[in-house]
């Protein structure tokens, strides 16, 4: 009945479901690039870059939106800057993870492009079943 109730369940499983997503994105990784020739450890690598590349960004997101709420009380010129800072932080990451992808594994754009959506996709839907998951023990566990 509580509103907080489902986001705070939610909210304290994020960390422990990233973490065991960890080894799962990294084993899409080596199945992707798997005539590569990396060790899994390597792809794990770049697995844990991802991750705390996008919670860092997340973080930033999250600070921009606290200063604004807190700017509001006072809009002035600042208060209209914040939206584009925001936008511009979601929009840096799937650029960023593309151009890391693109370093990292060394392959043309096409085959890159390629390899990113199918990864993206997968990671997403894996991302989900996850966060329903942690949402749902979250509230048993209540």
């Amino acid at each position: 009945k509580d509103p907080n109730l489902l986001k705070d369940a939610f909210l304290s499983n994020v960390p422990t479901t990233l973490f065991l997503l960890l080894p799962l994105f990294a084993l899409l990784l080596k199945i992707a690039y798997v005539f590569k020739r990396r060790l899994y450890m390597e792809h794990l690598i770049v697995a844990l870059h991802s991750h705390a590349f996008l919670c860092l960004d997340l973080l930033l997101v999250l600070l921009v939106r606290a200063l604004e709420s807190w700017v509001a009380q006072n809009p002035g010129a600042l208060a209209s800057g914040f939206g584009w800072i925001e936008g511009l932080l979601i929009l840096w990451m799937p650029i960023y993870l593309l151009i890391m992808q693109k370093r990292v594994y060394a392959q043309g754009w096409p085959m890159t492009l390629l390899k990113y959506f199918l990864l993206g996709t997968c990671y997403t839907i894996l991302l989900s079943f996850a966060l329903v998951a942690s949402a749902a023990i979250g509230l048993v566990a209540m």
